[in-house]
C-alpha cells in the first residue's frame, strides 16, 4: 500500500466542538498540533528509506549491466583465434601453447564472472530483503505509533467528556438549589 506523502495519513480531527467550560481550547489545538508534526516527521523518515532502497536497487541493476557488457566484450577479444597454418614449427607451437593458455584464461574469466553474477544476485537478493524488512519496520513502527496516538487521544477525550459531565451536573444542581430558594 502506498501512501502519497505530500496528504495526509490518516484523515486527523483539528477541532473539537465547543462547550460551555469543556476544555481548554490552547492545550488541545497544540496537542493536535504536536500531533501532525509528529506525523509527519515520520512520513519523511518512511519516504527516505523507500527512496534509498528504490536508489540501491537502481544501482545493482546497473552495476549487473555493466557486468554482462564486460563480459561479452572479453568473450568477442579472447574468441578470435590466429591461424598456425601460416607459420613456422617453433611458432605454432607458441601458438598451440598461448590457445590452451587463452582457454584457460577463458575458463578462469567465465568462472569469475560467474561468481561475480552469483554474488551479485545475492547482494540483489539481500537488499531487497533489507528493503522489505525496512519498509515493513516502517509500517510497523506506524501502526504503533498511530495506535498508541489514537489511544491517548480516546483517553483525553473521555477525561475531557467526563470533567464536562460533571461540571454540568454541579451546574445542574446549583441551579435546583437556587430554585429551590427562589420558591
Amino acid at each position: 500500500m502506498s501512501v502519497d506523502s505530500k496528504t495526509e495519513l490518516v484523515p486527523l480531527r483539528t477541532w473539537f466542538g465547543l462547550r460551555w467550560r469543556g476544555y481548554d481550547r490552547a492545550e488541545v489545538d497544540d496537542y493536535v498540533a504536536e500531533l501532525e508534526a509528529e506525523l509527519r516527521l515520520v512520513t519523511a523518515d518512511r519516504d527516505a528509506s523507500e527512496a534509498r532502497a528504490d536508489a540501491l536497487a537502481a544501482r545493482l541493476t546497473a552495476v549487473l549491466e555493466e557486468n554482462a557488457a564486460l563480459q561479452d566484450g572479453l568473450e568477442r577479444v579472447c574468441l578470435t583465434p590466429v591461424d598456425p597454418k601460416g607459420l613456422p614449427e617453433r611458432l605454432a607451437h607458441m601458438v598451440a601453447l598461448a590457445e590452451e593458455e587463452r582457454r584457460e584464461v577463458i575458463r578462469d574469466a567465465q568462472l569469475k564472472a560467474l561468481m561475480i553474477v552469483a554474488e551479485a544476485e545475492q547482494n540483489a537478493r539481500r537488499l531487497d530483503e533489507e528493503a522489505a524488512a525496512k519498509r515493513e519496520s516502517i509500517r510497523e513502527d506506524f501502526r504503533l505509533a498511530m495506535a498508541a496516538r489514537r489511544a491517548e487521544a480516546m483517553r483525553a477525550l473521555a477525561e475531557l467528556r467526563t470533567v464536562a459531565r460533571e461540571e454540568a451536573e454541579r451546574i445542574v444542581a446549583e441551579a435546583r438549589v437556587q430554585n429551590l430558594h427562589i420558591e
